[in-house]
């Protein structure tokens, strides 16, 4: 995770100016490109749950004597969906229907968030008496009128031939875009906020560990909220003209207005580096959604820049990065080309000291 490495470099005297950029998306069951497709090409869900994950981040700022205040952008969106699911959703976007009886458990949760707001970090070194160094940095974020859309399907559908579909199904949606008749006059409001910690410890020249939990503490707060419920419990022998389940006469539902709070969930980096001539390897684990993601790192300094590579198990995704100076890059993904990726991610940034 690079979400505090910004003001992991320890105390300056100099002004610098900051930029970064992350962005992570990573789908078990379907390549990237895919997901607003018709599911046709690259379909390979797993067993049990599937996630499919994004996680997007720009900021921009200033830093000066272990102070750090700037602007940033979130983004992130997670669904957990049992396969029986996703194999009724892609049948479903095929047009097509079971080839045999067939029962479905369906089972889904997604939900996400995006906001901007001011970020203020401050870091601060301790020198033990052994020589080995502690870097603390802590950091906060105030999100103005963040946006939300959460999504939860649970219940079960039967398919016998020929076409008839049997669902007893539950769902409940909330969106701070969606509008519908006879709202109440009191728009929707929004606020967030969320806290960081981070430590870098610095044993010896050679050995280096850090520890990253990011949003350790969040609240995200929701006034007035859109929010839909929708039941289906009926038999269906119908298709409408383009192929798809005819269920509008028998869907009911109830829309209403809700106050909601919830955290945005802590993800946590923790990592441990040896370095030794030119060259660093690096091994650690990041924790996402309720996800492990563990990885290994190989560094190489150049006369020209150091190069990079990574290898994590989840995903099974390989990174090549390249720093120069002020500017670092690097690209992940499970395949090449992209347009087959089912992970990719992008991890840029740039320091200027004044």
């Amino acid at each position: 995770m690079a979400e505090t490495a910004a003001i992991l470099h320890g105390e300056y005297r100099d002004w610098q100016a900051y930029a970064s950029l992350q962005s992570l998306a990573a789908y078990d069951a379907i390549p990237v490109r895919e997901l607003d497709g018709d599911w046709s090409r690259g379909y390979e869900p797993k067993a049990g749950d599937n996630l499919f994950l994004q996680r997007h981040r720009a900021g921009f700022g200033m830093e000066k004597e272990g102070w750090q205040v700037g602007l940033e952008y979130r983004q992130q969106g997670v669904l957990h969906a049992s396969r029986d699911t996703l194999e009724f959703y892609r049948i479903y976007r095929l047009r097509q229907r079971p080839g045999s009886a067939r029962a479905f458990d369906l089972d889904a949760q997604f939900r996400s968030w995006s906001a901007a707001g001011m970020r203020v970090g401050r870091s601060i070194s301790f020198e033990a008496a052994a020589g080995d160094t502690l870097v603390l940095v802590l950091a906060g974020s105030l999100y103005a009128h963040p946006r939300q859309r959460d999504i939860g399907v649970h219940g079960n559908l039967n398919y016998q031939p020929v076409d008839s579909y049997a669902f007893n199904a539950q769902s409940l949606e909330s969106d701070t875009a969606y509008r519908y008749p006879f709202m109440k006059d009191a728009a929707p409001t929004s606020s967030g906020a969320s806290v960081s910690l981070a430590l870098q410890w610095q044993l010896n020249q050679r050995w280096q560990a850090k520890l990253e939990l990011n949003d350790l503490w969040s609240r995200m707060r929701w006034s007035n909220l859109p929010s839909v419920r929708n039941n289906i419990n009926s038999d269906v022998t119908s298709y409408d003209r383009d192929g798809y389940v005819n269920y509008r006469p028998l869907l009911s539902g109830q829309n209403s207005q809700i106050e909601k709070s919830r955290n945005i969930g802590a993800s946590a980096a923790l990592n441990l580096s040896y370095s030794f001539d030119r060259w660093r390897i690096k091994a650690g684990a990041d924790r996402l959604e309720g996800t492990t993601i563990p990885a290994v790192a190989l560094a190489y300094w150049s006369p020209w820049g150091a190069w990079s590579a990574s290898y994590e198990t989840r995903f099974n995704t390989l990174s090549v990065g390249y720093e120069a100076g002020a500017f670092h890059v690097s690209l992940r993904s499970d395949s090449w080309p992209l347009s087959r990726a089912k992970a990719v991610g992008l991890d840029a940034g740039l320091h200027y000291r004044f």
